[in-house]
């Protein structure tokens, strides 16, 4: 599995202090690619749990993908697939994880670290973000 986005949104109603949205390509899984997971508590056995889901599954299931994303901090991919109305799964999953890749360019180590503080850390008030 390839993820491509990650996110701590504690603290939430569920959890004080892991409550993670995570999105993944699993490349394992061609009828289902997509992998939306939530991570509560510390795993998936208590809360939260993991969902495989087809392109055509999307906007059926439940758990509302689009806001996933957001949370996961990978809302691009919901405005990639929007972009691509036409484009296969295979297409689109090629889409999402070559601009995954051209994201993980190397970076200054506090840019790194500024960015692993945005995914994991939330910062809520007037001047949270």
């Amino acid at each position: 599995m390839i993820q491509i986005g990650s996110r701590n949104n504690a603290p939430t109603p569920q959890h004080k202090t892991q409550d993670i949205y995570i999105f993944s390509i699993d490349l394992s899984r061609p009828a289902t690619p997509f992998c939306f997971e939530q991570s509560i508590g510390g795993g998936h056995v208590e809360q939260g749990g993991a969902r495989w889901l087809a392109l055509d599954e999307l906007d059926g299931w439940p758990g509302e993908w689009r806001e996933h994303l957001k949370k996961a901090e990978c809302a691009w991919v919901a405005q990639l697939i929007e972009a691509n109305p036409q484009a296969d799964q295979a297409k689109l999953v090629s889409l999402i994880l070559q601009r995954h890749a051209e994201s993980a360019q190397p970076v200054g180590w506090l840019k790194t670290i500024g960015n692993w503080f945005k995914r994991n850390i939330h910062v809520g008030g007037r001047y949270g973000v």
